[in-house]
């Protein structure tokens, strides 16, 4: 006996789908046909049933995925759509695997199929398909989603409506099958009341987890970032106190060194000046060695290596010294601090990412000291700066600068490279977006920098990009930091 009948509900418009739903109708239907039996199901119908269901999961569902991977179908609804199709393959094996438990397995499966034709095939596969429609139509796949998603009837009575449709029983002439059939229709009414029940709750619960996912995402954003200059911070603690020292005693060596350099350079023009009056001295030897050492050029060298070794141990000291004001070891709590000095010791910090992509021009105006967590500024303006220089290809130039307006004060970052389109722009500060190849980005520079700057310090962003034409990203902050 039919009880499901195949109506235009089921029908999504792509060919495949429809052919592998129109399977599944069938299947359930069987197992309508087994519960109509009086006898146990025999084990070999069991096993050829749970069968046909894995082998139309491993065929439905991976077209149904290669057909979102292909019209490129919103990750919203893609991710949730495979997760389901996980979630129905791990309840099949649980079912077969507690069989033997079960007083009538062919029931269970049943009351199972039932539900997945009502909220996954009349629903999440009609979206799916009114999605793809939409793309292929010229629609963004992002765009298509927020046109669909906000019609699903997801109300109990749209549920009791569609359910009503689906679950067509035949009448008999015969009495007893007519007080089976009722007996059936009974059962499925009872059925449809919990699945109701159910899905409202599941709904519910889904916006509750949405709510708490966001929770969950904020706070490893906080901690990864906590994470990162607490790292830095150790690395520069580290660097100053194992470089530091031998600097120090290398940079006195240098000096003492100097001296003595300059007192051998004085004893040799003693020399020379006494070797035109003192007789019988071997003048063709001493011009001989003279030539050999080349002793005009070591008076003259000797002096600039001198220079150069106490100019390059200064650059050490000063890199140590960045990579400290960057990171404020000692200074992770609200103080007044100078941001053009922020500025220096960042672009300091990231020079080596930086100087093989651009030029860089300093235009930094007079700031007032700034109520802030300045470690965490650095940190938004590393990420600013590595992603200017992530836009450029090949070779272009990159501008910082700074002022104040009223109560507030800005930092600019400025670069020559790609730009942005505007359905990019929009997207820049949302957790784990990003435009580089897997692997190459989390995706959370930008959003822990919208945390930092918005959240935490009460400012903003002004975003300015096309395509062709590089980005401009403003920070703009209250100079006394924060409202309570």
């Amino acid at each position: 006996m039919e009880a499901f009948v195949w109506n235009d509900r089921f029908i999504t418009g792509i060919e495949i789908v429809d052919q592998q739903h129109h399977h599944l109708v069938d299947v359930v239907n069987q197992v309508g046909d087994m519960l109509l039996g009086t006898d146990k199901v025999a084990e070999d119908r069991l096993q050829a049933l749970f069968q046909d269901l894995a082998d139309y999961a491993v065929k439905h569902f991976a077209d149904e995925e290669k057909l979102m991977a292909e019209f490129h179908v919103a990750p919203r609804h893609t991710d949730l759509h495979i997760r389901h199709h996980k979630d129905f393959v791990q309840q099949v094996v649980t079912m077969w695997k507690s069989r033997a438990t079960m007083k009538n397995p062919a029931e269970a499966v049943h009351g199972f199929l039932a539900s997945w034709l009502t909220f996954h095939i009349l629903g999440e596969d009609q979206d799916m398909a009114r999605q793809i429609a939409l793309v292929k139509a010229g629609k963004t796949p992002d765009d298509a989603y927020d046109m669909e998603h906000h019609t699903v009837d997801s109300s109990a009575n749209a549920l009791l409506h569609a359910l009503h449709n689906l679950y067509g029983v035949l009448t008999m002439t015969n009495q007893d099958l007519a007080e089976s059939n009722l007996h059936l229709e009974e059962k499925v009414a009872q059925r449809t009341s919990q699945l109701t029940e159910a899905n409202l709750a599941l709904a519910a619960e889904r916006e509750e987890l949405k709510v708490l996912l966001r929770k969950v995402e904020d706070a490893q954003s906080q901690l990864l970032q906590s994470e990162k200059m607490a790292a830095i911070g150790q690395l520069a603690a580290g660097v100053a106190h194992e470089i530091n020292n031998p600097i120090g005693f290398v940079n006195s060596n240098l000096g003492t060194l100097n001296g003595y350099v300059e007192k051998l350079l004085g004893v040799i023009g003693a020399y020379e000046k006494c070797e035109a009056t003192v007789a019988n001295v071997p003048k063709a030897e001493l011009a001989a060695v003279k030539a050999e050492a080349d002793l005009d050029f070591l008076r003259e060298d000797v002096r600039a290596l001198l220079v150069e070794s106490q100019d390059g141990l200064a650059r050490v000291k000063k890199i140590v010294q960045d990579l400290k004001d960057f990171s404020h070891v000692d200074e992770a709590e609200w103080q007044e601090a100078d941001l053009n000095a922020g500025l220096e010791s960042t672009l300091n910090v990231v020079w080596a990412e930086l100087k093989y992509k651009a030029e860089v021009i300093r235009e930094f105006g007079t700031l007032p000291p700034v109520r802030c967590i300045a470690a965490q500024l650095n940190q938004v303006f590393m990420n600013l700066l590595v992603n200017a220089a992530q836009a450029i290809d090949g070779r272009g130039t990159i501008t910082v600068r700074s002022g104040r307006e009223g109560e507030r004060i800005w930092v600019e970052i400025a670069d020559t490279g790609r730009g942005m389109p505007a359905e990019v722009k929009k997207r820049i500060f949302e957790p784990f977006f990003t435009t580089k190849p897997v692997g190459k980005g989390t995706g959370l520079g930008l959003s822990l920098s919208y945390d930092i700057v918005v959240k935490r310090h009460g400012g903003s962003f002004d975003v300015a990009s096309e395509p062709g034409h590089g980005t401009t990203i403003r920070v703009w902050l209250p100079i006394d930091g924060p409202k309570e």
